[in-house]
């Protein structure tokens, strides 16, 4: 392209740019207003007609279980400890037993050969490319 057509879209690209920026500026109001102001007068509040006091919006906790629960509640607190134990006992048991099959179990054979190098080796080389 030649430089005197350069020169000239430059020239219409400034002219744009400039001439957006001071529409920008011209049409700026007298008074900033907020968004959702209303251009003419004083600001008014906000009606919320199903507006809800925070308080009633919060999750509270149940109230607690009554004196006779609790006792039951120590003998399930026993039950499970036992059977947290029994549990953790025969992990431990499965975790020997598996320890000891993978420790008797026989070596495994040496993986096969990578014939792929191979492979590659015996194509022709690619013709030449000629300069571009």
């Amino acid at each position: 392209m030649p430089q005197s057509a350069l020169r000239v879209v430059a020239v219409i690209i400034a002219v744009c740019a400039v001439s957006g920026f001071a529409l920008g500026l011209r049409n700026v109001p007298d008074k900033p207003r907020l968004p959702g102001e209303s251009a003419g007068g004083a600001a008014s509040a906000l009606e919320a007609t199903d507006a809800q006091p925070v308080g009633e919006l919060l999750v509270t906790d149940p109230p607690p279980p009554p004196p006779e629960e609790k006792a039951d509640e120590e003998d399930t607190t026993e039950k499970t400890e036992e059977v947290r134990a029994a549990e953790m006992a025969r992990l431990e048991a499965e975790a020997k037993a598996l320890a000891a099959a993978k420790a008797a179990a026989a070596p495994k054979a040496p993986a096969p050969e990578d014939k792929v190098g191979d492979l590659i080796e015996a194509l022709p080389p690619p013709p030449e490319q000629p300069p571009y």
